[in-house]
């Protein structure tokens, strides 16, 4: 057994699979959190008998073929055991003023909603299902080689544009326009700031598989990973907090905690913000210029303010069922979230997303019987909350309570105006803000998807795997973009990174089925 150390620093999605890949390739694996729970944003929380996610509202890509899949096959997890597929008809319900869109699984299906919808824009819409068509490969890793380098030439086009600058070459219909950029929120960036590749590629993440729900919430999938590292030896530690990264002439060589205690490596994978990692754990003067540079231009991205119910009702019986809704109050998309990239406000009315995920879990474990939870999700700037940053949950004072219920009244009223009734029967409720993002998950600025996801940080531009210094490695959204599959994608390619650039043997363990399989 080698007894070559390696670090990991964060538990979230990303840092968890990093640690059982280390572990597969025979490093002694250390794997640090700062919370007092393991998980980043896949640690739910519980009110009394309600149970709470907010992080996880729905992955896609759990077929054999899907990064999904494949990613948790290779963890010795069955993705088929873990996660519950969603409504098949309509995972998502994009919901418009006078218009509401089924998303439902299959590209055709999705193609033939919008034609019944739209059948005037026969010919857009057919050129935007081609393109798509042309990208599936590519976005899929299990496909064959050949298959991804048909695709090239139309990718290649893509990846020259934002997706606002696509929509616009290709619908003359607004109302198309809406459709397709609607699910934006999911990226945290209106079309006209994200990349073509990324709001295309999100689209068919979800459509060309479907989309699935842990089966008992959040908490179910990140005791898979944990116990999955545990069963090869990587020891995790709660509240341990990061100070530094210790260098020796360009190379790695430990990793010490506020604490003081201290821990060798000859790998480290960073699994938090990248910049954290460059800007406040590596000393100034061992981090190249250009990546002090990029740090200090780093946008983060938006926060987000959100609503917990737990209901004495069905919700079944009030409209909704295994499914997410996008609702905007008008059909101008673009303007929809702008606000909470550069904004210092809070407006007045919301876009908003529900996600009610006892429903969408048929193990019936997040809710007592006849009742249910509900998500209400919206994106919020961080400038409004900036000033109890740095003060500790709970402690934060009367003047933070009295806007934090401010915020939460205009959201719930949006919910209300646009969904008479929804919310009632209320057993328990909480509210969440981008300081809590901060406080329970490390997210810098209160940002939910690391840095945002516009096209100069995106792709090409975004922070490399192979980091700055001999022996350092990134996982996570900074690296490959926002959401749970890329995070947990992430985390496994820089382990067998690490281990390829030690000379190491990697192979995968054989899948073994999870004890609540």
């Amino acid at each position: 057994m080698s007894t070559e150390k390696a670090v990991v620093i964060g538990t979230g999605a990303g840092g968890l699979t990093a640690a059982v890949g280390l572990a597969q390739a025979g490093y002694d694996v250390v794997a640090l959190e700062r919370e007092k729970q393991l998980g980043g944003f896949l640690n739910p929380f519980k009110r009394r008998h309600f149970h709470f996610d907010p992080g996880v509202h729905y992955v896609g890509q759990c077929d054999p073929q899907g990064d999904m899949f494949r990613v948790l096959e290779r963890c010795g997890l069955d993705a088929g055991a873990i996660m519950a597929p969603m409504d098949e008809d309509c995972f998502d319900l994009l919901r418009f003023p006078d218009c509401e869109v089924k998303v439902p699984k299959g590209v055709e299906r999705y193609r033939q909603n919008l034609l019944d919808l739209f059948p005037s824009d026969r010919d857009d819409i057919d050129k935007c299902f081609r393109a798509m068509e042309a990208f599936r490969p590519i976005l899929r890793s299990g496909s064959a080689k050949g298959a991804k380098l048909r695709g090239l030439p139309a990718v290649a086009k893509l990846a020259t544009m934002t997706f606002g600058q696509y929509l616009d070459q290709t619908f003359s219909n607004p109302k198309l326009r809406a459709v397709l950029g609607a699910q934006c929120g999911d990226y945290g960036v209106p079309p006209s700031r994200a990349p073509a590749l990324l709001g295309l590629g999100l689209i068919l993440h979800f459509v060309d598989g479907g989309a699935y729900f842990p089966r008992g919430g959040s908490g179910t999938l990140r005791d898979g990973l944990v116990d999955a590292g545990r069963q090869l030896g990587v020891v995790y530690k709660r509240r341990a907090e990061v100070a530094k990264i210790h260098t020796h002439r360009g190379k790695v060589t430990g990793v010490s905690l506020t604490s003081g205690e201290h821990f060798s490596a000859d790998i480290v994978v960073s699994a938090v913000d990248p910049t954290l990692t460059y800007g406040r754990f590596i000393d100034a003067d061992e981090v190249p210029r250009r990546m002090r540079k990029k740090v200090d231009r780093n946008l983060p991205s938006a926060g987000s303010l959100c609503l917990y119910y737990g209901m004495n009702r069905d919700l079944r019986d009030h409209g909704l069922g295994s499914f997410n809704v996008w609702d905007y109050p008008t059909w101008d998309v673009e303007n929809a979230f702008c606000y909470a990239l550069d904004s210092d406000e809070i407006p007045d009315d919301f876009a908003f997303f529900l996600s009610p995920n006892s429903l969408k879990d048929d193990t019936g474990q997040m809710a007592p019987d006849g009742m249910s939870t509900l998500e209400v999700v919206t994106l919020a700037p961080f400038a409004p909350f900036a000033k109890w940053a740095d003060q500790k949950a709970f402690k934060r004072g009367d003047e933070y309570s009295a806007f934090k219920a401010e915020c939460a009244d205009k959201l719930r009223a949006s919910v209300e105006r646009r969904w008479p009734g929804l919310i009632g029967d209320v057993v328990v409720e909480d509210v969440s803000t981008p300081v809590t993002n901060i406080h329970f998950a490390g997210a810098v600025e209160g940002g939910i998807y690391g840095p945002a996801a516009v096209t100069e940080q995106f792709g090409l531009h975004a922070y490399r795997m192979n980091g700055a210094l001999d022996g350092l490695f990134l996982a996570g959204a900074g690296v490959m973009g926002p959401g749970v599959v890329p995070c947990l994608v992430s985390g496994m390619k820089a382990a067998r990174m690490a281990a390829k650039s030690r000379s190491k043997r990697f192979g995968w363990l054989p899948m073994r089925r999870p004890a609540h399989a």
